[in-house]
């Protein structure tokens, strides 16, 4: 059997159902295909209808001839990754961020990330860091820029000698 004959696992009605009732829109992209192509489509027509390469196609047709309707699942929402922080931990470091941080200044990814560990004894990346503070309905503060003429006379000669 070719690469691009659909073993016919549903109807091209049932396939119809499940594209128009996907939620998830790789899924839906997915049922598209092959509901395009259990209506006797070709390869390039599927191309042009639908934006995917030949070996996407190909790849995917192949996939549901072998496994069947579980092909098409998205699995990505199966990854089981965990939360670094707790739900408690992360109220917590919300409670912490709404006060100036320790080490002074404003709060940035780095320092969210050496608080956690300090108080936590969790390493997280600073991508993650950055994640939570984000997450946690915080944005980045900073200062607005001050007029070199807001300067007193004495602080603009000192910037002028550095």
């Amino acid at each position: 059997m070719r690469a691009s004959a659909l073993i016919p696992h549903q109807s091209s009605e049932g396939l119809e159902q499940a594209y128009r009732s996907a939620t998830r829109s790789v899924e839906r992209s997915r049922w598209q295909i092959l509901w395009l192509k259990s209506k006797g489509k070709s390869i390039p027509e599927l191309m042009d209808a639908t934006g995917f390469s030949r070996s996407t196609i190909t790849v995917l047709i192949r996939r549901d001839n072998q496994h069947g309707p579980a092909a098409v699942r998205d699995k990505r929402q199966d990854n089981g990754s965990k939360t670094a922080l707790t739900r408690e931990q992360q109220t917590h470091l919300s409670r912490a961020l709404v006060n100036p941080p320790p080490m002074g200044g404003g709060w940035t990814s780095g320092k969210v990330q050496t608080y956690v560990l300090d108080t936590f004894g969790v390493t997280i990346t600073s991508p993650c860091a950055w994640g939570y503070f984000k997450r946690l309905g915080f944005s980045v503060q900073r200062p607005r820029p001050r007029h070199h003429l807001a300067a007193s006379p004495s602080e603009q000669e000192t910037f002028k000698k550095k």
